[in-house]
């Protein structure tokens, strides 16, 4: 939301209730970091209120206009019930802010129907994003950056989900990084969807083949680690890493000893295919 309670023109991830489900401490967080008085809405269902969308829209353009020196690199490791969160934040030059520089992230639920006295006017509506667990806790996580640039810091933390009440489809992810000081500027943020973790796996007709052997050291690793790759005699195979959400990050000819060096923090998937069809998989982690 934009608001008069950020500068002109700044754009600040403002989306709270008093009541509902949404009266939660990642938003009262939130309120309190603005020091809101009142909430400030846009009500979804389909529609934006007429309390000002077209400011909107313009104070984010101009904030879209603005160079980035902050990049955000996320990936969940988990499922249903919950998981692991892992959030690399590269900083190109000293980001300057005043006052403690934290990671937010809010797992957020689209398409919910207000019901209950406690929405009031809203029964009957469809709402998104609603906070529904927040990885880097209520209020956010604390990060520092001293240089040498370009300089990457990487945090994890892990979340808790109730599948009988969200709905995992309607699961997205918002991440960004905003200082305590000053004008509050968010200097990045990232969104996507939630990702199933288990999709990532075995593929489907696939086994392992006798006399292979797949072994990842150290497990987890600071970046650097070894996997081997044992097969017999006559077999040949291709060693593929992938990040959870599927996407090719390595690959090479399979030795019995493949060093690799891993730039960015997450959860990773080793495979080894071999030349007769079979395949073994194991997951490894990259921390800071």
């Amino acid at each position: 939301m934009i608001s008069g309670f950020v500068a002109s023109g700044d754009v600040a991830p403002l989306y709270m209730f008093f009541n509902g489900p949404a009266a939660n401490s990642f938003n009262n967080a939130r309120i309190s970091l603005y020091g809101v008085g009142v909430t400030p809405t846009v009500k979804m269902d389909g529609l934006a209120s007429a309390s000002g969308p077209a400011s909107y829209a313009s104070a984010i353009s101009t904030r879209l206009a603005d160079p980035a020196y902050v990049s955000i690199d996320v990936n969940m490791a988990g499922d249903s019930t919950g998981g692991t969160a892992y959030v690399s934040v590269t900083a190109e030059q000293d980001p300057g802010t005043s006052g403690l520089l934290k990671v937010w992230c809010a797992i957020v639920e689209d398409e919910q129907l207000a019901s209950g006295s406690s929405w009031g006017g809203y029964n009957g509506k469809t709402l998104d994003w609603l906070p529904v667990a927040w990885p880097m806790g209520a209020t956010g996580t604390v990060i520092s950056f001293t240089g040498p640039y370009p300089q990457t810091v990487s945090i994890s933390h892990t979340y808790i989900l109730n599948p009988a009440v969200h709905e995992f489809e309607n699961l997205r992810v918002v991440t960004f990084v905003q200082p305590t000081g000053g004008t509050r500027e968010v200097l990045n943020a990232h969104y996507m969807d939630l990702p199933d973790a288990t999709g990532v796996s075995e593929p489907e007709g696939s086994g392992p083949v006798e006399g292979c052997e797949l072994t990842l050291w150290p497990n987890p690793c600071a970046g650097q680690l070894s996997i081997g790759a044992l097969m017999p005699a006559g077999v040949t195979g291709t060693l593929t890493v992938y990040d959870l959400t599927g996407r090719e990050v390595a690959s090479c000819e399979a030795q019995a000893v493949n060093d690799l060096v891993m730039e960015q923090s997450g959860v990773y998937i080793a495979r080894l295919s071999t030349s007769t069809g079979g395949s073994l998989s194991q997951r490894f982690t990259v921390i800071d």
